[in-house]
């Protein structure tokens, strides 16, 4: 049964990166049954899970997360209303679809602890995102100018099979440093190879991964991701304070160590700074166009903050709220804030950001302790797996990694790796896998399948509905909103509604179509008031006199 699972765990990393970085709403959702379906059937055929130390903060912060969500669902508001001195949301669907979110994440981490439960099993799974990275590095050679993505989808931009240069970098510097981590432990292995008379194997082996890990740099840096060679280069220094740190046994060795990475860090950030204009040259963001796009972001965030610092706008409600506070409209549809964490102190406000940053804390503090009393072979790949994670929490400074299902699946194995029972021998408890558990969790799993589902099934129809004509593509349109109610899939509707009013020349047609465009666009205004594009279609449905 475990190597069963373990093949799927497996498959879902490479499918979930290839499937457009799981961007697409169906992509999300066979990720997500795939991990559910594992997870049930882990629990079905053992007796007790295993619980070690650091599982207790990844669980408690995503537990509270959830929960903090559910509340706000509880409490829906608009954003006519005053500011309210308990948590709220503006958009109880968005809330709702991350608490799936959440939940998801939450099962994967507790999943993959039970099944890399040895040293082997963590260093097998280390060496297959390394492979999963070296593919995305050549997939990303080869279709430069996401050909990968038009090719199979018709959709322009993009990669590799990221539709976005920012997320391929984060992916690929999360590998990069697993890599690094795998190349170095595996010296270890020399020993062994040289006993059997194998040392060019052990040679080839430990040059192939040496040239992954150098090709995933390069790869970063050809993605042009400023954030992501920003996150890269804090990874390896991370990783090489963490081994110098805590791996030497005499404290001479550890402060030179120490010293020569410090001195090496200062001459980098030197260099660095004094060549921000080639390096965004380089980028081809020379003009400023999208750091100005991003301090315009953060400054309408800290307006909005000020209004609402308690309890924020609630988890989901970004895409509503901003568009008045923004200081010039953009051309595309603001989804997300490009810095989850101050998109998450956003939506929670201070009083659900500071037990989240606790929690942050609490994992690190342990993660640490237990760093030190590790075997030295042992640490090489757990100061890796360390790393890899700071890698994804410095992207998603100046990005949203997080909402990105290949990104963010990559990060919560790593989570789950490092809490695996190997790095934790001595401190493990067990769950009783008991009826009324497996029962709960199964309902919880049906559950937060749900809404995902329902916007693949509303995704499904509006995309196939673009082809339909006129009246099959609002039928296909008015059942995508059935089971979707978004602000967007509303637009769709509306608009199409008023598109087909233009090509009717029946007066009592067109007076139909024009009265559903403008009662749609009322009713969904009255849910979120501002949304930009839906007053102007609310305005340009007016009834004709």
């Amino acid at each position: 049964m475990d190597v069963f699972l373990k093949i799927i765990l497996s498959l879902l990393l490479f499918f979930i990166t290839f499937a457009f970085a799981g961007t697409e709403p169906w992509a999300f959702s066979i990720m997500q049954t795939g991990i559910i379906a594992g997870f049930v059937m882990l629990l079905f055929s053992r007796r007790e899970l295993l619980l070690t130390p650091p599982l207790k903060p990844v669980l408690y912060t995503l537990g509270f997360l959830t929960l903090f969500a559910l509340v706000q669902a509880c409490f829906p508001q608009t954003l006519l209303d005053k500011p309210a001195w308990h948590p709220v949301t503006f958009m109880r669907l968005f809330t709702l679809e991350h608490v799936s979110l959440f939940l998801t994440y939450l099962i994967l981490v507790l999943w993959v602890p039970q099944l890399l439960q040895s040293s082997r099993s963590l260093r097998l799974f280390a060496m297959l995102i390394a492979l999963c990275g070296l593919t995305v590095a050549l997939c990303a050679l080869c279709f430069p100018d996401g050909e990968y993505i038009r090719l199979l989808a018709g959709r322009r931009g993009g990669i590799g099979p990221f539709l976005n240069r920012n997320h391929a970098g984060a992916f690929m510097g999360m590998s990069a440093i697993l890599t690094l981590g795998y190349l170095s432990v595996s010296f270890s292995d020399y020993a062994h190879f040289a006993a059997h008379g194998r040392k060019s194997q052990f040679y080839l082996r430990q040059g192939f991964f040496a040239l992954i890990f150098i090709g995933l740099c390069a790869g970063v840096i050809y993605t042009r991701s400023r954030g992501g060679m920003l996150a890269l280069s804090t990874g390896v220094f991370c990783y090489a304070f963490l081994c110098t740190g805590f791996i030497p046994s005499h404290t001479r060795t550890r402060i030179k160590g120490l010293t020569l990475v410090a001195v090496i860090l200062f001459v980098f950030s030197g260099w660095v700074v004094t060549h921000l204009e080639e390096i965004n040259a380089f980028a081809r963001r020379a003009t400023g166009t999208s750091e100005e796009t991003r301090k315009m972001l953060y400054r309408a965030a800290f307006d909005i903050l000020q209004e609402r610092p308690v309890w924020g706008i609630g988890i989901g409600a970004l895409p509503v709220a901003i568009s008045p506070h923004m200081e010039w409209q953009l051309n595309q549809y603001v989804e997300r804030l490009h810095s989850d964490w101050l998109e998450m102190v956003l939506g929670m406000g201070y009083i659900g950001f500071l037990p989240v940053l606790a929690g942050v804390l609490w994992f690190i503090w342990i993660a640490f302790k237990r760093m030190r009393r590790l075997e030295s072979r042992k640490k090489y790949l757990f100061a890796s797996l360390l790393s890899a994670l700071l890698v994804m929490s410095i992207g998603s400074l100046v990005d949203f990694d997080f909402f990105i299902p290949a990104v963010a699946f990559l990060f919560f194995l790593v989570l789950g790796m490092l809490c695996s029972p190997s790095y934790n021998k001595g401190h493990i408890r067990g769950l009783a896998s008991s009826w009324p558990l497996r029962i709960a969790v199964l309902a919880t799993c049906v559950a937060i399948c749900y809404l995902p589902w329902q916007r693949t099934s509303a995704w499904r129809l509006h995309q196939f509905g673009r082809g339909f004509k006129a009246e099959s593509q609002i039928a296909a349109y008015e059942q995508a909103l059935e089971h979707y109610p978004s602000p967007r899939y509303a637009l769709y509707l509306g608009t199409t509604y008023l598109n087909q009013s233009v090509y009717t020349s029946d007066k009592a047609q067109k007076d139909m179509l024009r009265a559903q465009a403008h009662e749609l666009a009322y009713q969904y205004l009255q849910k979120y008031p501002k949304e930009k594009e839906l007053s102007r279609l609310y305005m340009r449905s007016f009834p004709l006199e």
